[in-house]
């Protein structure tokens, strides 16, 4: 039986504080690795705000939220081995996300097509407010009251449509991810106990999620180099979160 949990806060800051005290023990190779989402992504962002398509970052960031812990599978690899007192390597880190099971593959598809999704409604919706016109990203979006009552309307459906979304893909990967790489569980059993574990602890698991969706958005908003530093923990801390909630499978 996973241990009682009284107080969410606490464990949250626990399982935030184990993520970086990992980090701190391979901050250059974690970071490295961390490289390979952070730059393409900021070429992205560089791309959007200099044609003036600014708004479409909403359902980037968005995206990035729903498929983060398929991509920062490493982190789950190099915590393992942190945890059994290793060194992680750089190729651990690859082998995370390489070294695939046919579950990590399916349930990698079902988030990627949970995106396309996403995005492709989302540029529906803008669509419809906008048109095909480029917006930049400034005052005129809040002072016009048409253009603030388009914006309002394009975040407020493009949001709710990614809540569902993301809120679906946080129950079925949050435990299903480590559970099919560390116990090689099957695509199903894994997701069976990974939204039993969620239901289970639901105030627990929704600060958890806010925690991770709410520091990444706001890492990709307003200070994107960090995320160098905030994925790996993120990931790290993730680890933590399985080991905590289901120790006999941490192992």
């Amino acid at each position: 039986m996973p241990p009682p949990h009284g107080d969410t806060e606490l464990s949250v800051r626990r399982w935030l504080a184990a993520g970086w005290r990992d980090y701190r023990a391979s901050a250059w190779l974690s970071s490295s690795f961390s490289l390979l989402f952070t730059l393409p992504g900021a070429l992205a962002v560089w791309g959007l705000l200099h044609y003036d398509l600014g708004l479409l970052l909403f359902p980037l960031f968005g995206g990035f939220v729903l498929l983060a812990p398929v991509l920062v599978t490493g982190y789950q690899r190099a915590a393992r081995l942190l945890r059994l007192g290793h060194a992680p390597r750089f190729t651990d880190l690859l082998l995370g996300i390489t070294e695939g099971t046919p579950g990590i593959w399916f349930l990698t598809f079902l988030l990627g097509l949970g995106y396309l999704i996403w995005i492709t409604d989302a540029l529906i919706i803008y669509g419809i407010y906008f048109g095909q016109r480029p917006l930049p990203l400034d005052a005129a979006l809040l002072s016009d009251p048409l253009l603030r009552a388009d914006l309002l309307g394009y975040l407020l459906y493009g949001g709710l449509l990614g809540l569902g979304i993301a809120t679906m893909g946080f129950i079925v990967a949050v435990f299903g991810i480590p559970l099919i790489l560390h116990r090689r569980l099957g695509f199903i059993d894994a997701v069976n106990r990974s939204v039993g574990t969620v239901f289970r602890h639901p105030a627990l698991m929704l600060r958890w999620a806010l925690t991770l969706a709410g520091t990444t958005l706001l890492t990709l908003s307003v200070a994107l180099p960090l995320l160098v530093v905030v994925l790996p923990v993120l990931g790290y801390a993730s680890y933590a979160a399985y080991a905590a909630l289901l120790p006999d499978d941490a192992g």
